[in-house]
């Protein structure tokens, strides 16, 4: 009995923390799904057509070849979505993505 109930706060934890922490825009939780993207590098100085996927404060962001990187959001409330700043801590880049798909 005190596993299922230590399991049940576990769950019940995990399940909180996913709604509290999830990226949103207008109010509306939009982690876990894929949105085509423009995202520019301050590396490269270049644009780059790509999708995105949120995930609370973090981004996934796949290229055409299929590589990605996940960056982290300046904020996981996103009040403009042509003009999201994210840092990709591996790499010591910041990025601006332009999200299609969000208005």
């Amino acid at each position: 009995m005190k596993n299922l109930k230590s399991l049940f706060i576990i769950f019940f934890v995990t399940l909180l923390s996913q709604y509290i922490y999830s990226a949103e825009y207008l109010g509306k939780n939009i982690d876990g799904i894929e949105y085509d993207c423009t995202a520019y590098s301050y590396s490269t100085a270049k644009y780059y057509y790509v999708t995105v996927e949120f995930s609370g404060d973090e981004a996934t962001i796949t290229f055409s070849n299929g590589g990605y990187i996940t960056v982290t959001l300046d904020d996981e409330v996103i009040d403009d979505p042509r003009s999201i700043s994210a840092y990709d801590y591996e790499n010591g880049v910041f990025w601006e993505l332009e999200v299609d798909g969000l208005d």
